[in-house]
């Protein structure tokens, strides 16, 4: 049997030979069919001419010499659609495999992914010459002159011209570097002009491409090295739809910070871009201005961090920027998000004197709530853009160390008293804090807020448990441990919290021993051999002025328990062509918290599969009773065992039950849906069928069997076979005037068979 071979091993042939490429030959002239080392009858895609082909075992060794060297490179190929068009880009690994492809060239191959025709658009495309660079560009295109320079530079370094002795490692790394600088120059440029990209011979324009066809393209060198020294292996870019090339969007936000007077400091993610544009305008105007020269290269730049642009204004006001980038296509993406950058003077205002806090206490029924303090300052010098006051407010458990707002909005200028809600404080620091328009900031002197806490806590939420048994090293029995868990309150002032327990919910709780936690978690050990199936816990919160909150909502917790559940067993079963019904009765434990189901075939399955997962509660309302009716595939070889197993709350089982075992064949006849279509030819005296069939069955030789019921027949007859992978049939029997009628089964090897298809009738016109 033939297997198809990706037409990247027709690259690799031409590796090893360098055979020429006829560009009027199609691939199919020269496929062959040769013996691989193993023997196996494999079709090869070689572009070379009848009567080239090489000895297979030397091809292979050539193959394998080629694999086991350290020094090979891959043209790495990129393409875009435009519709009308294809452009290639590509750039091989490293300097040596790039200047090997700018003296020999490379040779551009595209398939038409629908006819399989292979054209060759190109053959030894190599970069400009030196005099056609000169001719093409003018001195002062820097960017051209960069291009030129990577490929006809003067003035390499040498070894005896690094810091390291010439011939060192150290020397032989620094040219290296140098030649890698070099490559990335020229892939630089490439990527910022199209045409330089063209010039470099790094880009290729499919012209003749059709919208809307599905193309692929290998890009491979013109000639090979034979001496295997320098190996490069294709690049290939594979079924491309050619349609219209929209704009990516560039979708990053856009940072910024004010680095000194009027200088803005952009930044933005890094989308491994290799250069982009800054645009900036004035807010309120509708032009767009190039802030840099050129495209703007990020040095030393970290994959995935941060791009950053450094620009300076004339005066203070607000700006807005956008950011393009340069894609490996030369197209420019769609600009960013436009970001506004906002430059105002840094002279912060005089800062206010705080005379004097005044504490009330307005809810004289609960001296704990509605507590209000009346802060008193003022202020002697009133600049032109003074904004107004902000009362701040700092406690190092409250505010994690950290100064926060008392209120949503600076006051009026002209305020000298604020009155803010401090129920929810506890004695600590204020200021008054003084902004102008610029957001500039000067503080007072801080004061004391002395605030009595008389709140209690809330109650606790989420309380939630979790059991588990825990060997141990004294009893002869497991531990029962239950994890409480609960969700933090949202306040800092919380200093520790007590848990209670009770073994019913009507009896009077008692605080846990070491029931007292500074955390939201607490583990309590309880006996595993009670008759209560339930424990109740409930928390609640103390604060640091030792007020005591409301205990959370009561929790019902399953104790762990160690006793094994009752073993359940079989009461009774039969077994018919539909299924195999069967009927446990399971233990009536209280602790039961689910029983599996089992099967396996007795002689070939080594391990039980799960069929179904009781819950005990469920289980126990029908009255213990386990129904289960299993559809197995049919088997008349082996037998089917059932068990059952039932496992309490902490995972203990009662073991497997006595099996059950029975045989199952199923039906001789399965539903299997059948369309049956037909239609006659008159031109060519025929009748032609089509049928359809879903879900046929796997794992099973079987085939579609066609019956036919001619005119002189009493009854259908059975017409013919087909193999599961065929569809139609053509009846030539037909003569006209006469009437037919049809249907289609599948037949089954072990004898079964599905429902009939429909039933079609064909009538041949009389001529």
């Amino acid at each position: 049997m033939k297997k198809s071979i990706n037409i990247s091993r027709l690259l690799a042939a031409v590796a090893i030979t360098g055979a020429a490429v006829s560009m009027a030959m199609p691939v199919s002239r020269y496929m062959h069919s040769v013996a691989t080392p193993d023997d196996e009858d494999t079709t090869i895609f070689m572009r070379y001419l009848p009567g080239e082909i090489r000895d297979t075992v030397q091809f292979q060794a050539e193959m394998e010499a080629r694999e086991k060297k350290d020094l090979n490179a891959k043209i790495n190929v990129l393409a875009r659609t435009y519709g009308d068009s294809v452009v290639l880009r590509w750039a091989a690994d490293d300097y040596v495999a790039w200047r090997y492809l700018n003296r020999v060239g490379v040779n551009i191959v595209r398939m038409d992914e629908k006819t399989l025709q292979t054209d060759t658009l190109v053959l030894g495309l190599k970069p400009a010459t030196l005099d056609e660079f000169r001719s093409l560009y003018p001195e002062e295109d820097s960017i051209a002159g960069m291009a030129m320079g990577s490929i006809y530079g003067e003035g390499m370094m040498t070894q005896d011209q690094t810091k390291d002795e010439a011939g060192s490692m150290g020397s032989l790394y620094e040219i290296s570097q140098e030649q890698q600088l070099q490559y990335g120059i020229a892939v630089l440029t490439s990527e910022w002009r199209q045409d330089l990209a063209d010039h470099l011979a790094m880009r290729f324009v499919d012209r003749t491409a059709k919208r809307g066809r599905t193309y692929s393209y290998f890009v491979y060198p013109a000639v090979y090295d034979t001496t295997l020294s320098v190996i490069i292996r294709a690049g290939s870019m594979e079924e491309l739809e050619n349609e219209r090339y929209k704009p990516q969007p560039f979708d990053v936000e856009l940072g910024d910070s004010i680095s000194y007077p009027n200088g803005i400091f952009l930044n933005w993610e890094d989308r491994n871009y290799s250069s982009y544009e800054v645009e900036r305008r004035q807010q309120g105007t509708s032009e767009w201005k190039r802030v840099n020269e050129h495209p703007y290269i990020i040095m030393n730049q970290i994959a995935g961090g941060d791009c950053f642009f450094s620009d300076h204004v004339d005066q203070p006001g607000t700006y807005e920027y956008r950011v393009f980038a340069h894609d490996p296509f030369g197209d420019l993406t769609d600009p960013s998000p436009v970001h506004s950058v906002t430059i105002t003077d840094m002279t912060p205002p005089v800062p206010p004197v705080l005379t004097w806090i005044e504490i009330e206490r307005r809810n004289e029924d609960d001296p704990s709530k509605d507590i209000f303090a009346h802060i008193h300052f003022t202020k002697d010098t009133m600049e032109a853009d003074f904004a107004g006051c902000v009362p701040m407010y700092f406690h190092e458990r409250l505010t994690q160390g950290k100064w926060v707002p008392l209120i949503e909005k600076p006051l009026a200028p002209t305020d000298t008293m604020v009155t803010v809600d401090v129920s929810n404080l506890v004695t600590g620091q204020v200021v008054m804090a003084a902004y102008d328009t610029a957001q500039n900031v000067s503080y007072s002197i801080p004061q004391l807020l002395r605030v009595a806490d008389m709140r209690p806590p809330l109650a606790p939420q989420g309380l939630k448990a979790q059991t588990s048994l825990e060997e141990s090293d004294t009893l002869d029995m497991p531990l029962g441990l239950i994890t409480l868990t609960w969700n933090p309150l949202d306040s800092e002032d919380i200093d520790y919290y007590e848990i209670v327990f009770a073994n019913d919910s009507t009896h009077e709780f008692m605080t846990q021993k070491h029931g007292v936690v500074n955390d939201t978690m607490f583990v309590d050990t309880v006996a595993v051999d009670v008759n209560q199936k339930y424990i109740y816990y409930k928390v609640r919160a103390v604060d640091y002025s030792t007020n005591v909150g409301e205990f959370s909502d009561m929790l019902q917790v399953i104790r762990p328990s160690a006793i094994p559940p009752t073993v359940a067993h079989l009461d009774s079963s039969y077994v018919d062509g539909k299924g195999i019904f069967m009927r446990w009765i399971a233990g009536s434990d209280e602790q039961i918290a689910y029983h599996n189901v089992y099967r396996r075939l007795i002689d070939s399955d080594k391990e039980w599969t799960l069929l179904r997962r009781c819950d005990g509660d469920s289980v126990k309302a029908c009255n213990d009773y386990i129904d289960l009716t299993d559809v197995p595939k049919p088997n008349s070889d082996e037998e089917y065992v059932y068990a059952v197993e039932s496992f309490n709350y902490s995972g203990i089982s009662s073991g497997l039950s006595l099996q059950f075992c029975t045989r199952f064949t199923g039906d001789a006849v399965f539903e299997q849906p059948i369309k049956l279509f037909a239609s006659y030819e008159a031109e060519k005296n025929q009748t032609r069928l089509v049928w359809e069939a879903d879900n046929v069955p796997e794992g099973k030789d079987w085939y579609f069997c066609v019956w036919r019921q001619g005119p002189d027949d009493d009854r259908f007859k059975f017409l013919l076979s087909a193999e599961p992978s065929e569809r139609d049939f053509t009846d030539y029997l037909l003569q006209p005037g006469e009437t037919a009628h049809y249907y289609v089964q599948i037949q089954m090897e072990d004898g079964r068979e599905s429902e009939p298809s429909n039933i079609v009738t064909i009538k041949a016109p009389a001529k």
